[in-house]
């Protein structure tokens, strides 16, 4: 036991100093997964409701910008935007190097989760093609998470994996397993209705998603998609460098 008790001591210690590390290095915090299943297309849009999620977290927490994390479905869908709370919506996403339709590679996935280097190679995208994965320091820090097939709890979902690679990269691998394991339910911290809601209903809205989708909304909510946004063009000067 007093051996077991020293190991995650050692764990949590590293993983602790590689926190260290990414906050230093980028002043950022990551906060985990966003959401568990799509209701729009695309889904993270100005005024879409996980969207308005995100940047009130980001509003309530004291930082001025909030990054989203993707699995990149082409080059040229993840911009960025300012919302009416002054909040500036930075989307960045890896396009994975086996196309954006692989399945999952479990041998691959494990091989990830020790070396968290399958990404280097991939192509990282911001309004198109960018040098690695680049976003504004000081912003509070998602991945997508949404799942198109399956139980969403069983699944990282969208983004999970660049995700995990930015904090091994910036920080270290224990801080990356202990932040995304932890990450996993962070929709039942910061939304649990929706999150509730998502998880009772995830057959219907991924049906929904995959066969009759054209551009619309999926769900009868309150309209919350509007004008609140100024789009931004450029990636901000005060950006993280590449890892």
């Amino acid at each position: 036991m007093k051996v077991l008790a020293l190991l995650v001591l050692a764990w949590l210690a590293y993983a602790f100093l590689g926190f260290v590390k990414f906050y230093a290095t980028t002043g950022c915090l990551p906060l985990g997964r966003l959401a568990f299943v799509k209701l729009h297309d695309p889904d993270i849009r100005p005024g879409g409701l996980h969207e308005m999620v995100a940047t009130n977290v980001a509003h309530t927490l004291g930082y001025s910008a909030v990054t989203i994390v993707h699995n990149a479905g082409n080059e040229r869908m993840y911009g960025s935007w300012t919302e009416k709370n002054g909040v500036l919506v930075w989307n960045i996403a890896a396009l994975d190097p086996r196309g954006n339709r692989a399945s999952v590679d479990w041998h691959g996935a494990l091989r990830e989760l020790v070396f968290a280097d399958r990404l280097r190679t991939a192509t990282w995208v911001h309004d198109g093609p960018i040098g690695g994965p680049r976003f504004p320091k000081n912003s509070v820090i998602f991945w997508h998470g949404t799942v198109r097939n399956g139980f969403p709890l069983l699944y990282g979902g969208c983004g999970c994996e660049p995700y995990y690679y930015i904090l091994a990269n910036y920080g270290n691998v224990p801080f990356a397993i202990t932040a995304t394991v932890l990450g996993w339910f962070t929709p039942f911290l910061i939304s649990p209705l929706e999150a509730f809601w998502e998880l009772s209903h995830y057959k219907r809205l991924q049906y929904e998603y995959l066969k009759k989708v054209n551009g619309i909304r999926l769900i009868n909510l309150k309209n919350y998609e509007g004008t609140s946004a100024t789009p931004t063009d450029s990636i901000s000067g005060n950006s993280v460098p590449r890892p």
